[in-house]
């Protein structure tokens, strides 16, 4: 048998048309021809699923977001989808959601029946945490002799890492009424005998809203 001429047949066929190729270039040209005569959907880039992603949004009203979804579904589409916030899992477009002080990055996640995923972040959900003071010293209703220096101490809590700038103050008052800063000192001479202190704390991106007053008594 004379292999130089041998012949074999191949697999593709239309209608009554046999191709047949030489046995030496066989094993170069079998994978690109059984790719273009394969009639699979799964090769056929006009039949498969599209989908897109087109916006996605997330808009924050105080502790709360609302996280929206649009898409773009061509053909009928296999698919499903889901909202990851704050660790959670939400399989809808719209999701209304209360979430905890800090900083929170709500994501969507598209998965096609091809188990192709696409996803998106929206941006930083930053809940602030109120600023909080808590007074230390001098305590309430405390009895001075006049010729005391008085320090006030007091703790700040409640401060976001992303918050920069923080002031204190400390309020001086003799009637509730009118409030004069002082420095973390009171010093003599004291001209009347109550006093009332407070303080106010702030950052860029918040301010304190509880405020604790005090009184000081000065011994006769």
């Amino acid at each position: 048998m004379d292999l130089k001429r041998s012949w074999i047949p191949f697999f593709c066929q239309e209608k009554n048309k046999v191709s047949i190729l030489p046995t030496m270039p066989f094993l170069l040209l079998i994978f690109p021809l059984l790719i273009s005569c394969s009639h699979s959907d799964k090769f056929d880039a006009n039949s498969k699923p599209k989908l897109e992603l087109l916006e996605i949004e997330c808009e924050q009203s105080g502790s709360y977001v609302y996280a929206h979804t649009s898409l773009s579904i061509k053909d009928e589409a296999e698919y499903y989808y889901y909202w990851i916030i704050n660790g959670e899992h939400f399989y809808s477009f719209d999701v209304q959601k209360k979430l905890p002080y800090g900083e929170h990055v709500p994501k969507f996640v598209l998965i096609d029946g091809f188990g192709d995923t696409l996803s998106d972040n929206c941006d930083y959900i930053r809940i602030n945490e109120p600023l909080e003071i808590t007074l230390l010293s001098p305590v309430d209703e405390y009895k001075a002799e006049k010729t005391d220096t008085i320090k006030f101490q007091y703790k700040i809590s409640g401060i976001d890492t992303w918050e920069e700038n923080l002031q204190t103050k400390v309020y001086i008052s003799t009637d509730k009424k009118v409030w004069e800063p002082i420095d973390s000192l009171f010093m003599p001479p004291f001209t009347k005998e109550v006093y009332y202190w407070k303080v106010k704390a702030f950052t860029e991106q918040d301010t304190s809203k509880q405020e604790e007053i005090r009184s000081i008594w000065i011994k006769k």
